[in-house]
């Protein structure tokens, strides 16, 4: 096989590289240091990643390839960038999961400057959290409501859920009462 198609294929893996080492660390973290913030261990994770993708792109280009000194640089230079962009991506998708309410909690208490709790809540309650949430499933035709009921309108959002849901048990989070 060609050096740059096996390029290719360890770089189309890298996103598994990096939600396999995700998984180990984050269960290795919760099991023997289990106060150890989760942005903390994703680092550790995508960081230590680079040790398996390094290796591999070492033996693509400097073992099995007749290429010389300045493009091996150059092609290794490329899939560090590569994995390292991936890896950003992974981490936003990751921290969409894990940020969402806090930053709005957080902007509502920069608007008004300060708040109690009591007035968060007001504004956040469980009451308005869920119609806000329903009225966008039914503008999106995610979900429909029929005397009174809701049905799933269109799948899209419930499969990439019940994907985010498999994810979360796969790296090792505990699970959420209610969490597909």
């Amino acid at each position: 096989m060609d050096a740059s198609i096996k390029l290719f294929t360890a770089l189309i893996l890298s996103p598994i590289v990096m939600l396999g080492m995700h998984a180990i660390f984050s269960r290795l973290f919760l099991r023997y240091r289990p106060h150890t913030h989760r942005y903390i261990v994703f680092i550790i994770s995508v960081t230590i990643g680079h040790i398996p993708m390094g290796t591999a792109i070492w033996n693509i280009w400097f073992h099995n390839s007749s290429a010389t000194p300045l493009e091996a640089a150059s092609a290794w230079i490329y899939a560090l960038i590569v994995y390292n962009a991936m890896a950003y991506s992974y981490f936003h998708i990751f921290n969409m999961s894990e940020t969402a309410r806090r930053i709005r909690i957080l902007s509502e208490i920069d608007k008004a400057g300060r708040l109690k709790a009591s007035d968060i809540v007001s504004f956040y309650g469980v009451k308005n959290m869920l119609d806000a949430r329903i009225d966008r499933l039914i503008a999106i035709h995610q979900i429909k409501q029929h005397n009174g009921r809701y049905f799933l309108d269109q799948k899209l959002l419930y499969v990439i859920a019940r994907g985010i849901a498999g994810w979360r048990r796969f790296i090792g989070f505990p699970s959420s009462k209610g969490l597909l």
